[in-house]
């Protein structure tokens, strides 16, 4: 697996994850209904690797808040 390709098998999502392949297949159904990323017929049925990576950031609570930017750090709003 080339470590940029961005469509992944569930072989190459498991090892890029750090899991064996039997317990991603295991945990696809359950994170499947979370909205983790389907596989795509288009690219063979790979899964598109940002945004799996991205599903699993906001799985584990990495992204940033996505408070409206239109409210400033004190809480007023800063509208121009």
């Amino acid at each position: 697996m080339k470590a940029n390709a961005l469509f992944l098998t569930e072989a190459e999502l498991a090892e890029r994850i750090g899991v064996k392949t039997d317990l991603l297949k295991d945990a696809l159904s359950a994170l499947s209904k979370s909205g983790f990323p389907e596989p795509d017929p288009l690219f063979g049925g790979r899964r598109y690797w940002p945004a799996c990576e991205a599903f699993l950031d906001r799985r584990y609570g990495l992204t940033p808040s996505s408070a409206p930017a239109a409210i400033g750090l004190d809480g007023q709003e800063t509208w121009s």
